[in-house]
This record gives C-alpha cells, structure tokens and sequence, in this order.
C-alpha cells in the first residue's frame, strides 16, 4: 500500500517539474517522520487542520514538493524544503488494491483524472469501492446503505470517496465522510453507527466564530491559545454548534460550543 500512496502522490505534485521543460525527470522518495521534517509542517497541519490527524509523510526528489502529507481525511499537502506550505491536492487519493486508479485504468493525461490532485493527479476518485486504505479509513461498501443513499437525495453529483469511525464528544461514536463533486471542494458529514444523518462540517476561521462563542472561550479558558481554525457543524435540525481547539503547552483540548456560546461538551 505504501508503493501505491507514493505513485498517487507523485501522480499528484512530482509532475510540476515537467511544466519548467519537456523533459520528465525522475522523482523518488522515501516515508519520513514528523520529527525530521520542519517543525513547521506539523503546526500548518494544527493550525489549519486542527480536526485532521498526518497519516504519512514523503519527502520527494527532483519535484517541486520537497514533503508530500496526507491526512487521515485522505486530504494531501504539499511543503517546500523548508516547510512552507505550497498547495493542497484534492482528497480521495486512495486507490484500489492492486495500486491502480479506480474509475481510471490507464492513469489519465499526466497520471491523472480529476480527483488524485486534478489535471496532473491520479486515479479519478480514489478509495473506489473499497475505500479505506491507507488512510485508516472503513471500506466504502461496509458503511450503511442509508449514508450513500443520503449523500444521492441530498448531494447530486457528489460521491462518497472516504469514510472512517471518530468519536466525537457531541455525537459519540460516528461515522465520517468526505464527498466531492467535479465543480466544487469536498464536505464533511456526520453520521451515527446506524447511518442516520447527524450534522455537516466545515472549516472555519476562529476570528469568524461568533462573538457569543468566542466570549465563553475567552472567560472559561483564558489560560488557552485556540488554533487558527475551527470546525463549523450544521445539525439535522439546521442548528449549528462550533467546535474550538485549543493549547497550552502540551496540553490539547476541544471545546463544543452552541450558537449562544453554552459549552455543549469537552474532549
């Protein structure tokens, strides 16, 4: 699986080196740490991703992309040599067992279809049938038929391409997924176990929450520094809560807020 996650992300962001000359050059890499790589790589992926946990790290050779990241979201990041963050691919980057591209067998123009990092990625929607993979991800035909058929009344022209479990201090235990359309970026929803919709989920800006949740966190938590973003949820019932990440020192929290800045729970 690992030799599969490479070839998708070179799929993805190694071939911007052809875009200097005509020529391809060879790209290699090898699976790297979080701790050899710069420490700003992590803090992007906190600060930005604070929901998302790094699934693995390639550092590449002859790209542009000096550290490819993918998250456990199945989404992929792109860093330079010093740790700046360049850009992020599309998610949905799993592919089949066999390494190949589900939906696309001869790999698309340049290695790709649309949803393997887009003109130049790979494969078309990743985790294909079976979805999971490397991402620590559920194979797409175990999650309950009620989720796709939710994602079909509700979501035309999107499609389900990862789904993994998560315990969430609102909801419990939960099952997650992204979908993605060919006109516009990838959702989060939420389900519960028996496949009953729970909220969607977005990241947001933590200088947009509103002043009512911003205020609780600054009286209740004031020894605390929240992460640039923070996660929007939109329930069933079109209410929202707000879900804040916090830090002090080695300590991490998250903090579930309703509109009206009442703590709905803490993990």
């Amino acid at each position: 699986m690992k030799k599969v996650l490479f070839a998708m992300i070179i799929g993805a962001f190694a071939l911007v080196s052809c875009s200097k000359d005509e020529t391809s050059t060879a790209v290699t890499s090898q699976e790297v740490t979080v701790s050899s790589v710069p420490a700003a790589i992590p803090t992007y992926v906190a600060e930005n991703y604070p929901d998302a946990d790094i699934s693995v790290i390639y550092k590449l050779l002859n790209s542009d992309t000096t550290y490819a990241v993918t998250l456990n979201t199945s989404e992929l990041l792109a860093f330079d040599e010093k740790g700046s963050h360049l850009g992020h691919g599309e998610p949905g980057l799993d592919c089949d067992s066999i390494g190949g591209f589900p939906g696309d067998s001869t790999g698309g123009h340049h290695g790709g279809g649309h949803h393997c990092g887009g003109h130049h990625g790979g494969g078309h929607h990743g985790g294909g049938h079976h979805g999971g993979g490397h991402f620590g991800g559920l194979p797409l035909d175990s999650i309950p038929a009620s989720i796709s058929a939710y994602v079909t009344a509700n979501y035309s022209g999107y499609e389900i391409h990862h789904a993994w479990s998560d315990t969430l201090c609102q909801f419990g235990s939960v099952i997650e997924i992204m979908i993605d359309s060919t006109q516009t970026v990838h959702r989060k929803l939420v389900f519960d176990q028996n496949g009953e919709f729970l909220a969607s989920a977005e990241r947001m800006l933590y200088s947009e929450l509103p002043e009512t949740v911003t205020s609780t966190i600054s009286s209740n938590y004031a020894d605390y520094t929240p992460r640039n973003k923070a996660e929007s949820f939109t329930l069933a019932d079109n209410s929202k809560q707000f879900k804040v990440f916090l830090f002090l020192g080695t300590t991490r929290l998250s903090i579930v807020l309703s509109e009206e800045g009442t703590v709905v729970c803490e993990h």
